[in-house]
């Protein structure tokens, strides 16, 4: 499917609406803490007038940024086709939602769990509430993404729009309806009448939930807006008519608003089955945002300035890091117990100078850029340029990749178990295995159990790179093969141990490493037609003696009562090392080389080119 021959048409207006729309929401986030609604922190001053002021812009905050989101993909659309357009969204969408959820959001519960739960202070109880939410049963219980919930309903709008867009016409037939439907006066009446109709049928049932898989008056009402957006944007007679009746608009909003205030304040206003106060709702909801669109239009549709543009760029980011730094601020500020007016501006002072903070910071480092919502300034993509994996050279450009994560692993290894021992006070090397610092009786055993399950990761990894090195240096399939093999199942059962940490019996799947003590034997096997690398098989076989002599100790088979339960945490720190680091050193003298390899490879593939 071609993308449309359109040009590229630039709405300030929108840019503005949704700089505007954002910078509310920190504000209404403020003004949360000092609600009587179940919020993550509140202040010690709490006020019962928020629950009708935060009707000012509750109704139509969100659905209008919905609709400016759908806008903006339309966009996109232009000059894309659907594939372009939905790689982009998720290269735009997916990182920052995945860091937001692993890094952002739990500060946030962690400091919710301790005003709320009286849960334990410190790196330990970080840490510790880290396990929680990321061991087995927190993740059986869903991985929270509170405000995040709004960048995850974009992507699956997104996924929706862009699905109804691939059929020929479908977008434009709707938008031919809707600008037939909704001309005149009827641009505010028809609105008014769905959302009316939705709140009455849907939101008795459902209510607004931000569960995306139960929250169909939410669907109903933001996966609506959103695709308003995407089928009227470029439709001038519908942007005219919001101009021609934005006073009405505002006519409408100013009479709706007190209403619903009166509706929300007085227990009459939930009578005849909360229909009248559906009605106001939906009132006051369509007209702030025709409003809105229509004076944006009127006034703002080709009005650019620098501080747009910065805005524009730095507004996802500080959605991303505002409520994080909304909540630390308010766990900082409220011992203080200042007045609340000083509270209050401290509190918008700190949430709005410390996302600029971290926007400023992140935009200058390319690499974590992405994971901000803000494009690479190189181009290039993120965080693997694939394509250059699919060029010249490419197959040893992966091994060397492959070996170089197995020099990563044992450093890694080593860190993990160097901090965790730090973070397990009284910890003993001499009597205490390993395997006890992601135990029941460690602080925050998170450290031990991540850090071993990637670097079981990574060792699969480094194995399929081993097998691959056998294979280009001296053509031993078979000893590739089973080196890779070996790897594999060392990884993974480092790895699955973590899921079941000691004393757990499900732990032992561990075992599934023991075949690693004939890797060194397996690798010179594979590399003895190679008269080139006697350093490399002496360490070999070296490493293979050695890992053997510590195995007939411990098994009590030459030198019975040697290792015993008084020095048997040194017995494994020495058997550790020595099957750790030769992994590193031997991925490390085979990366280096396979790269004259590499380079003679391509030097030859560049000579059989023709002249040009």
């Amino acid at each position: 499917m071609t993308p449309q021959a359109a040009p590229s048409i630039r709405r300030y207006d929108l840019d503005w609406i949704r700089v505007a729309a954002f910078g509310l929401l920190i504000l209404y986030h403020v003004g949360l803490v000092y609600g009587v609604y179940d919020w993550h922190v509140h202040s010690v001053h709490t006020f019962e007038w928020m629950r009708e002021a935060v009707l000012v812009t509750n109704p139509w905050r969100l659905t209008l940024l919905f609709l400016v989101s759908g806008a903006a993909l339309r966009f996109m659309t232009l000059r894309r086709t659907p594939r372009e357009v939905a790689r982009a969204r998720f290269a735009r969408l997916a990182p920052p939602l995945l860091f937001g959820a692993a890094v952002l959001v739990p500060i946030q519960s962690w400091i919710e769990a301790r005003d709320k739960a009286d849960w334990p202070g410190g790196l330990d109880g970080y840490l510790a509430w880290m396990q929680r939410e990321f061991g087995w049963s927190g993740l059986a219980d869903g991985v929270p993404v509170n405000h995040l919930w709004f960048v995850v309903y974009i992507a699956a709008y997104s996924a929706v729009a862009i699905l109804l867009w691939r059929r020929a016409g479908l977008i434009d037939r709707l938008g031919d309806a809707l600008e037939r439907m909704l001309r005149g006066p009827r641009l505010l009446v028809v609105p008014i009448l769905y959302l009316v109709a939705i709140r009455i049928a849907l939101f008795p049932i459902f209510g607004l939930t931000n569960n995306l898989p139960f929250d169909w008056y939410n669907h109903a009402l933001s996966l609506g807006a959103f695709l308003f957006g995407f089928a009227v944007v470029g439709r001038e007679s519908i942007w005219r008519g919001f101009e021609r009746w934005r006073w009405v608009a505002v006519g409408l909003a100013v009479v709706a608003l007190p209403i619903m205030m009166l509706q929300v304040w007085h227990p009459g206003g939930r009578a005849f089955f909360g229909v009248p106060k559906a009605i106001v709702y939906g009132v006051d909801q369509w007209a702030v945002i025709a409003a809105i669109l229509g004076f944006g239009s009127r006034w703002l549709r080709d009005r650019s300035s620098p501080v747009l543009t910065y805005l524009t760029e730095a507004t996802f980011p500080l959605y991303l890091a505002h409520q994080t730094v909304l909540v630390v601020a308010v766990w900082i500020i409220r011992p203080a117990r200042l007045p609340a007016g000083l509270e209050a501006l401290s509190l918008i002072a700190a949430t709005f100078l410390g996302s600029l903070l971290i926007y400023e910071i992140v935009r200058r480092i390319d690499p974590i850029r992405p994971l901000w919502g803000l494009k690479p300034r190189d181009g290039r993509p993120w965080p693997l340029d694939l394509a250059a994996w699919r060029g010249e050279g490419a197959r040893f450009r992966r091994r060397r990749a492959l070996l170089a994560v197995g020099v990563a692993a044992p450093v890694l290894a080593l860190i993990v178990v160097l901090v965790a021992s730090a973070a397990y006070p009284g910890f003993d090397n001499a009597t205490q295995f390993l395997s006890e610092l992601g135990g029941a009786t460690a602080r925050a055993p998170i450290i031990f159990n991540a850090g071993v399950f990637a670097a079981g990761v990574m060792a699969g990894l480094a194995g399929i790179g081993f097998g691959l090195a056998l294979y280009a240096l001296s053509g031993a399939r078979a000893a590739g093969v089973v080196t890779a093999v070996v790897f594999v199942l060392a990884g993974a059962g480092l790895s699955l141990s973590t899921l079941y940490p000691w004393p757990d019996p499900r732990h032992m799947v561990i075992n599934l490493g023991l075949g690693i003590q004939l890797a060194p034997l397996l690798l010179f096997w594979g590399l003895s037609s190679r008269r080139d690398l006697p350093g490399l098989k002496i360490f070999l076989a070296v490493t293979f003696a050695v890992m053997a002599v510590l195995t007939l100790f411990t098994k009590h088979l030459v030198f019975p009562g040697t290792v015993n339960p008084a020095n048997v945490g040194w017995w494994e720190r020495a058997y550790a090392i020595v099957l750790v680091c030769w992994v590193g050193v031997a991925a490390w003298v085979l990366e280096r080389k396979l790269r004259p390899d590499a380079a003679h490879a391509a030097s030859g593939v560049a000579a059989s080119r023709p002249a040009e």
